[in-house]
């Protein structure tokens, strides 16, 4: 095996756990929107809000209550899923 195919299967494996930390919550979720807020997000997936900002840099959707003032981000489990996926 490569260092090519090393890489393939260490990124393969990122995003594995990364899904695995994901849904346990989403189908345990009491909410029937199936969303994480930012901070939950960020500790499920163990990231920096600099590697969530990219990833939206880079298309990933965020949710913002339509509340003028409140800070609240939201993320669908589905979108970080796909996204995560791609």
């Amino acid at each position: 095996m490569n260092s090519d195919d090393t890489l393939k299967l260490q990124k393969i494996e990122e995003l594995l756990t990364a899904i695995l930390a994901i849904i346990p919550q989403g189908l345990n979720s009491k909410s029937q929107f199936n969303i994480l807020p930012q901070k939950e997000l960020l500790r499920q997936l163990n990231i920096s809000p600099n590697t969530l900002k990219s990833w939206e840099n880079l298309g990933l959707k965020r949710l913002e209550p339509p509340i003028e003032g409140t800070r609240c981000i939201f993320y669908e489990i589905k979108e970080v899923l796909r996204f995560l996926a791609d």
